[in-house]
Order: structure tokens, then C-alpha cells, then sequence
């Protein structure tokens, strides 16, 4: 049965979370301090950004040890996710929630500064700005609306200085290029959200190095289309999108590109199960076999609950159709991912 664990195969991480959800810090001061890369640091304070937000186990934290940076940068990764959640819940809908919003926002920079000044090297301090910019929807702050690199004419305003001050402390990172397409899809213009989420992926592809999961970013944005076309009720031509000479390709290049040379223990759940839902629609039942193993009991909700199949509730039955359906027609050799 497909169950979604914000931890994956990670088995720290889980612990971890377990103990946040039970009102306690020591695990995720434990875990971080023996985290030993940035790609790594910055997808486990995400993790457990998203689930300590949801009580004061963080600044129960930080009020024990003022001076630690993990502290620091974790509280960051709450407050901004604070100010995440209550955008999406509320889209500001009259001016108290508004204001509101805009405490948050202001908070969450702070933290931020506050978690930078201690690790000028560290990216998630920057990361967690780069997101807030997705919730400015007054414009009250210039960094968020600033030109696109030099003849990119099809790319909208946004917050590039922000990305850009996270790509010179780690080049091609997962989640800031992410968050960057999140801020400029809030705020298109006149293109639209789709094409600005197209444009985004195909020139960020363009660049990337050739085994990175920013190859998964035309796929995101092929979902994001599956969304709205599903939401305006023309389910009859869904199928067709995953066939289409440009899905096709990139579905391709993220595969042998990015798959054949990831570690599922490490990589993203959400990058794995947007990569099996667009093979499986696109008809690569064998390459999707692969990774649908690789996926294990690791689902995740998105893509899956977009599916036009099943409720957006019922998205586990999509993931195991076309999982079983895969695997039957390709069986996997057992245990080859642990």
C-alpha cells in the first residue's frame, strides 16, 4: 500500500521527525550535526522545516541554545514555511490577513539575516528568502523584482539576485532553483504561470550539468499543464500531453541523465515520483518499471493526486495502477534497492 513519509529512505531523518512530532529537539540537533554535505543539509532542514512548523519545538530549541547556528537556521526554515502555509491557506483575502502575512514575512527575515550572519557559506538562509518572495504580492521588497539575466527576454521579473547568491554557495541547487520557478509562476505577467514555468525549466536545463535533478524541472512544469488543463475539464487530451515530441525528450534526458546515475537513498521522493508518473504516462513502462522500484513504499502525493483518474484524495489508487501495471509488464529483480 502507497503511504507518503516526508523522511523517505532516510532513516535518521525519520527518527527525527518522529520525535518533533512528539515535542522534542534532541534528534534533529543530533542529525543535523552529522550531516555532512549541503545538498544534504538542505533537503533535512527542509524536511523538518515543513513538520516544526507545526508546534515550538524550534524555539524551545533556540531558547536553550541561543548561539547555535543549526538552531538558527532551523528556526529560519519554520518561520518561513509559517509564512508559506498561510499564503497558500489565504491568498490574503481581506487586509487583516494581509497585515498578518506581512508579520510573518517580516519575522521570517529576520530570521533569516540572523541565520546568515552566523554561516556566511550556508545556502539555506538565502533559500528561505528566495522562497518568501513567492508571498510578496505587494512588491514591498526590490530584491524579488529584478531583471532576468541578459537577453533572456522570455523570462519575467523576480528575485535572480536571491538565486543567485545561493548558486555561488552551492551551484545547481535542488530546492532554490525550485522555490526561483515557485516566485516567478506567483507573479507571471502577462505570459501566464504555465509559460513562465516552461520557459524557467527549459532555460535552466539548457545549463545544468548533465546528471543534475533540475533535468526534472520541464517535468514539473508538464504536471503544472496537466493541472490547469484538468481543471478547465479537457481530460480528453491529458494522455496526449505525455506523448508530445518536447515531453518525450525531456522525459529522456531526465532519465538517462539524472536516474541512471542518482542514489534513491538520497535523492528526492518528489523528484522519483514525478519522474515515474511521466513515464508511465508517456508510455516508458520499462524505464518507469526501474524506478517505480526504486520508489518502493516511498509515494508521495503529487503528481499522483492530479491524475484525472481519481479524486485528488484517492491519489494513492493512481500511483499503484500504474505501478502494478508497470511491474507486471517489466518485473524487477527483488531487493535491488534497499
Amino acid at each position: 500500500m502507497a503511504s507518503s513519509n516526508p523522511a523517505g529512505r532516510d532513516r535518521d531523518l525519520y527518527t527525527a521527525v518522529q520525535d518533533i512530532q512528539a515535542g522534542y529537539w534532541m534528534q534533529m540537533r543530533q542529525v543535523l550535526a552529522r550531516t555532512g554535505t549541503w545538498p544534504q543539509w538542505t533537503s533535512r532542514t527542509q524536511v523538518l522545516g515543513v513538520v516544526a512548523a507545526q508546534n515550538n519545538v524550534v524555539e524551545l530549541w533556540l531558547e536553550e541554545e541561543p548561539e547555535s547556528l543549526a538552531a538558527r537556521v532551523m528556526y529560519a526554515r519554520v518561520a518561513t514555511e509559517r509564512v508559506l502555509q498561510a499564503y497558500r491557506a489565504h491568498q490574503a483575502h481581506d487586509s487583516r490577513q494581509a497585515r498578518d502575512l506581512e508579520t510573518l514575512a517580516d519575522r521570517a527575515r529576520q530570521a533569516c539575516h540572523r541565520a546568515g550572519e552566523g554561516n556566511p557559506d550556508d545556502s539555506v538562509p538565502w533559500i528561505c528568502r528566495l522562497a518568501l518572495a513567492e508571498t510578496d504580492t505587494q512588491g514591498r521588497y526590490p530584491e524579488h523584482h529584478t531583471a532576468p539575466p541578459p537577453h533572456e527576454y522570455l523570462l519575467p521579473r523576480g528575485p535572480w539576485g536571491l538565486l543567485g547568491e545561493v548558486h555561488r554557495r552551492d551551484p545547481f541547487n535542488r530546492e532554490a532553483w525550485h522555490r526561483m520557478s515557485q516566485a516567478l509562476q506567483a507573479h507571471p505577467g502577462p505570459a501566464g504561470r504555465q509559460a513562465v514555468a516552461t520557459d524557467f525549466a527549459r532555460w535552466a536545463v539548457s545549463f545544468a550539468p548533465p546528471d543534475s535533478p533540475l533535468l526534472l524541472l520541464p517535468l514539473y512544469a508538464r504536471v503544472q499543464e496537466h493541472r490547469e488543463r484538468r481543471d478547465k475539464g479537457a481530460e480528453v487530451t491529458l494522455n496526449l500531453l505525455w506523448t508530445r515530441e518536447d515531453t518525450t525528450r525531456a522525459v529522456t534526458k531526465a532519465f538517462e541523465g539524472w536516474f541512471r546515475t542518482c542514489d534513491p537513498a538520497t535523492s528526492s521522493q518528489l523528484d522519483l515520483n514525478y519522474l515515474a508518473y511521466a513515464l508511465a504516462r508517456g508510455g516508458f513502462a520499462q524505464w518507469a518499471s526501474e524506478v517505480f522500484d526504486a520508489i518502493g513504499d516511498f509515494a508521495t502525493p503529487a503528481p499522483w493526486q492530479y491524475d484525472a483518474r481519481y479524486p485528488r484524495d484517492q491519489w494513492q489508487k493512481a500511483f499503484e495502477e500504474d505501478r502494478d501495471a508497470c511491474l507486471r509488464a517489466h518485473p524487477r529483480p527483488p531487493g535491488r534497492h534497499p
